[in-house]
């Protein structure tokens, strides 16, 4: 009984951190949504956001000089799961970069999915490459990343961006679309306040989910002591 109760309370404890983190995540939904409703700047077509973009592509697998020993990152889409990628699963090499259409993306980026799964998106740290279906989107010196970031997460642009997709073997938003979507972008001033804002909500959110996995650590922990 002892052994139970104790487990529950985990249990409950480990319900309570989700319901923390599900509540974060509305209240920075609703105030980004909140924030581009208003309009806070003039309409602008997305393709004057960005100094270059476009999507990566993917070396022939067949070939390993394209992949063995690789040092270059290379980025899939579930690599995106995070606000910043800061870490990923698959390189590839310089030979492969260059006989493939995937380009090196300078850090602080923006990374988003236009294919398949439309709409994962991650600034990176440190200078990726993409598959195809993954946009790599350098910002404009006078556009602030952290609130592009924040932008193109907001219901107003997933809806325009929903707008444009093309249906085939697989949904696709292509860039040539996404770049006449209007877009409200207050100055550099407004756009970093805003975006101090959203990110230090973010960085809660970050610490509560690592609570939470430590709180998950401490139930295996606990169950495999116990049961032994």
């Amino acid at each position: 009984q002892k052994i139970s109760h104790l487990l529950s309370l985990l249990d409950e404890r480990i319900a309570t951190q989700n319901k923390i983190i599900e509540k974060l995540q509305s209240l920075i939904k609703g105030l980004i949504d909140d924030i581009i409703t208003l309009k806070c700047g003039q309409l602008v077509a997305f393709e004057t956001l960005y100094s270059k973009a476009g999507e990566g592509g993917t070396p022939t697998t067949s070939n390993t000089e394209f992949y063995d020993n690789g040092s270059i990152p290379f980025i899939k889409i579930d690599d995106l799961s995070n606000k910043y990628l800061s870490a990923n699963k698959d390189y590839i090499t310089e030979l492969g970069l260059k006989k493939s259409s995937a380009w090196l993306i300078p850090t602080h980026s923006i990374i988003y999915s236009n294919g398949a799964t439309i709409g994962a998106i991650s600034i990176n740290k440190y200078p990726v490459c993409t598959k195809q279906g993954i946009l790599g989107i350098v910002p404009n010196t006078n556009i602030d990343v952290e609130f592009l970031y924040y932008f193109m997460q907001s219901s107003y642009f997933q809806k325009e961006v929903e707008r444009v997709v093309t249906e085939g073997t697989m949904k696709t938003a292509y860039l040539k679309d996404i770049n006449h979507i209007k877009c409200p972008i207050p100055d550099l001033d407004r756009q970093k306040e805003i975006s101090h804002l959203l990110s230090v909500l973010s960085l809660k959110e970050d610490v509560e989910r690592q609570l939470l996995q430590k709180y998950q650590i401490q139930k295996q922990y606990l169950l495999r002591k116990m049961f032994i």
